[in-house]
């Protein structure tokens, strides 16, 4: 009995026991836990990834490739598929660098291709720029102690801002301003929106937020901003309130209230401050016949808001807007429609082409522009439109014409009969970028070739054109053929202007990795072109261009590049800056964009 007691005992122990054990080890498991989250999702393998890229601007979608490993910093809208320079596009470029690449930028060039470059620059999502690493000793004070040295805000976008404002990309400059942080969108980061927002045209908007900023601030410049918007909904006596309060709070005038009294009085003495942003807000949206000779020297953002001022006189608005479709910043639709607002007497179409001759530049392109419209005989509409694209050529402005007249040109159907306008309207469908349209003009003219010498001229004069463009040149025509610029020059031009058109459309064939016949520089030398005047960039800027492209620094070429093109955009640069930013935009990928130069650089001196 009791040895079966005993054996109870142990079996109740041993229970127990074994229970305990479980317990501690359960104890032990625990503690010894990976706290690291564990991946649960198998990998995607990086194909199946690729796979996956869609386009950032679709709804409901996601992105899975190009995008950061970290906060890039640099804020931006414009991704890799839709434009974009790509995430690394500040790569190896030092951020002191990029300050001076982004002051220096220019924004009045007369080219669409330049304004469709830089805002693609100021606007693309990337990683930040950083700054270079000196190597060597640290700074220290005087005490022994090091210096820490604050990095500069990588951003630039009060820099962006501007430059975006002055482009007249309002819409890419407010897309951009709402990506900035709600909360990082205060002081100078706020002014920078506003102002640039103001020189972009964006007034009524804009004007209500600066009403609310004076309220809640003394800061001088919402105070200055409060004023501006004053002036430019009319009420000129709280303008001139309001700058006497400033005035006597600071005890000093400056340039600002000079501007203020002068356009307040409507004022013609006083010489304007033409870098002042406020004059650069002002002078585009007040009325008043005394600042019509200011408008027309505004940047693009400027030229654009005069465009569409209807509160100005019609013909300082055409003007604008010629300019502003010069420059990119405006659509050839608007300046079409703008055109067709001007009403002439019935009886003057009926001599248009005289008419014409004795009319002010701008009038009498809306005039021919408006006759070829009209006119619903098919000879008679291409005679305009020769006659409109003759006097834009000779006016320098034969691409915006070339873009407006466009609806017009694809109405006229290419025929052996129209032979006289074949050149014309081939040329102006390059210019308007409408290549198909300029193959249908090129066949025409080809078919008659070996019958007509001037339309053998005419088609001479266009392949060096048409290879530039990268179309295919018409049979029976080759590259050789194409690259003998010198032979499809009008014998009109002398010597030496032959020359200088030969050379750059040489060069410009050249650029775009299109070789020159074998003796095609020869041709063209002569005792009298040995030596050249030309405006070229530096030779450290030619030679950071140089090492930019080679080690792919996008941005940094983008921005050498359009620097070097300079405010005169590609018709007036020189040949060695033409050479080395078409070579270099190509060297990195940007192809279709040294193509658009190009042919910018080209299109004024084929005729």
């Amino acid at each position: 009995m009791i040895s079966y007691s005993y054996r109870i005992i142990i079996i109740f122990i041993t229970f127990f026991f074994s229970i305990f054990l479980k317990v501690l080890f359960a104890q032990e498991d625990i503690n010894n836990i990976d706290p690291s989250p564990q991946n649960i999702v198998p990998e995607i393998l990086e194909i199946e990834t690729n796979n996956n890229i869609v386009n950032s601007n679709t709804l409901n979608t996601v992105k899975v490739s190009d995008l950061p490993k970290s906060n890039p910093s640099w804020i931006g809208n414009l991704s890799l598929d839709d434009g974009g320079l790509g995430w690394d596009m500040w790569k190896n470029t030092d951020l002191s660098f990029v300050k001076l690449l982004l002051d220096e930028l220019p924004v009045n060039a007369p080219s669409p291709a330049m304004r469709n470059l830089a805002k693609r620059l100021l606007i693309s999502e990337a990683y930040q720029p950083k700054k270079k690493e000196e190597k060597g000793l640290r700074a220290i004070s005087p005490t022994g102690k090091p210096i820490e040295v604050m990095d500069s805000d990588a951003t630039f976008l009060p820099i962006r801002f501007a430059k975006l404002a002055s482009l007249g990309a309002k819409d890419e400059l407010l897309a951009l301003s709402k990506r900035v942080p709600i909360e990082d969108m205060v002081g100078e980061m706020a002014k920078a929106a506003i102002y640039a927002r103001l020189l972009s045209g964006e007034t009524d908007k804009v004007c209500g937020e600066v009403v609310g900023f004076a309220k809640r601030t003394n800061e001088t410049y919402w105070r200055k901003a409060l004023i501006v918007c004053q002036l430019i909904k009319g009420d000129r006596d709280a303008a001139l309130l309001s700058l006497e309060l400033l005035l006597a709070e600071l005890r000093s005038e400056d340039k600002f209230s000079e501007l203020i009294y002068a356009l307040a009085d409507e004022s013609n003495k006083i010489k304007f401050d033409e870098e002042s942003i406020y004059f650069k807000i002002l002078i585009a949206v007040l009325p008043g016949k005394q600042l019509d000779k200011h408008r027309l020297n505004l940047e693009p953002s400027g030229l654009s808001v005069v465009a569409q001022n209807i509160d100005l006189p019609w013909d300082i608005r055409m003007l604008a807007a010629e300019k502003a479709v010069l420059a990119g910043s405006l659509s050839s639709i608007y300046l079409a429609e703008l055109a067709s607002q001007y009403n002439f007497k019935e009886e003057i179409f009926s001599r248009a082409a005289s008419e014409s001759n004795s009319m002010e530049g701008f009038k009498a392109r809306t005039l021919l522009l408006q006759a070829a419209a009209r006119n619903t005989s098919l000879i008679e509409r291409a005679r305009f439109l020769r006659l409109l694209l003759d006097r834009a050529d000779k006016d320098l402005i034969f691409k915006v014409y070339a873009e407006v007249s466009m609806p017009i040109l694809l109405t006229v159907k290419p025929r052996s009969d129209l032979m006289w306008f074949a050149s014309s309207a081939a040329r102006s469908a390059i210019a308007g970028g409408n290549y198909t349209l300029a193959s249908d003009w090129l066949s025409v003219l080809g078919k008659t070739i070996d019958l007509d010498y001037e339309s053998s001229g005419s088609l001479l004069r266009l392949l060096p054109l048409i290879a530039i463009s990268g179309e295919s040149l018409p049979s029976p025509f080759n590259q050789i053929q194409a690259t003998d610029v010198w032979s499809g020059l009008s014998d009109n031009f002398t010597r030496i202007d032959k020359e200088k058109r030969a050379s750059r459309l040489l060069v410009l064939l050249s650029a775009m990795g299109i070789e020159p016949k074998p003796g095609a520089w020869k041709d063209i030398i002569s005792p009298q072109n040995l030596y050249v005047n030309e405006k070229i960039p530096s030779t450290a800027l030619r030679y950071q261009l140089h090492d930019a492209a080679k080690n792919k620094r996008i941005a940094e070429v983008v921005s050498i590049s359009l620097i070097m093109l300079g405010s005169e955009g590609p018709s007036k640069s020189g040949l060695v800056s033409l050479n080395a930013v078409i070579r270099a935009l190509r060297e990195v990928g940007l192809e279709s964009d040294a193509r658009e130069i190009a042919i910018e650089a080209a299109i004024l001196y084929v005729d």
